[in-house]
């Protein structure tokens, strides 16, 4: 199986299962805006905490879908004839990985500028809260493909992917609030900015070969 092969099919299977990006995206867009609405109009106390609603938002959005990332392919067997081909199993699954990203991830990056509007954040902060979200979903992507891989052979693992994802993903939570908080204050945030760097490329570069091996694993 080619990696043009995964990404032609994960794009129409994700066309024929829209319905699932819609309620990614959707949920995403209640979380976030439910806060201006509960919260009021107080302009203080909006961009004190837009940096962690916008990074939690995107986590749980993203563990809703993280399930059939692999999932369909297991039961279907697509999963073993990936591990048999001549390309490496690795290498395949960063594709999937990757894909999953374009798909659910980059359409809330998206619309999460003129949420941060909502939020009164203007200015050069609405990019710091963009490229804060790029490079923390690519790691939270990574770590949620990981648990999904871990609880592969389990009927309904929600719950315990949770369990796995969220104390792992709270130092990127931390840090991409920070870094909002810093652009919003004036402030260099230039080191939260490193740290997300760093995770991205650590987590993009280990975390298919980790869910890899644990895909194995759990098929064995």
């Amino acid at each position: 199986m080619l990696l043009r092969d995964i990404i032609r099919r994960d794009v129409k299977i994700s066309i024929r299962r829209s319905t699932d990006v819609l309620t990614g995206l959707i949920f995403f867009l209640l979380i976030a805006l439910i806060f201006p609405l509960a919260a009021g109009t107080e302009k203080d106390l909006l961009l004190k905490i837009v940096g962690p609603v916008m990074l939690i938002s995107a986590l749980l959005a993203s563990m809703m879908s993280i399930q059939n990332i692999f999932k369909p392919d297991y039961i279907n067997g697509s999963l073993e004839q990936m591990m048999i081909t001549t390309n490496s199993f690795s290498a395949l699954i960063a594709v999937k990985i990757m894909m999953f990203w374009i798909i659910f991830s980059m359409p809330l990056i998206l619309i999460a500028s003129f949420i941060a509007s909502a939020y009164y954040v203007t200015g050069f902060s609405i990019f710091t809260v963009v490229l804060t979200l790029v490079l923390s979903t690519l790691s939270l992507v990574n770590l949620s493909a990981f648990a999904a891989s871990l609880t592969l052979a389990i009927r309904n693992p929600g719950a315990l992917i949770s369990l796995i994802v969220i104390p792992l993903s709270l130092p990127i939570i931390i840090f991409g609030s920070k870094a909002i908080e810093y652009s919003i204050l004036s402030m260099d945030n230039s080191g939260p900015l490193y740290f997300l760097t760093g995770m991205m490329f650590f987590t993009c570069t280990l975390g298919p070969l980790v869910t890899a091996s644990a895909i194995k694993i759990s098929i064995d």
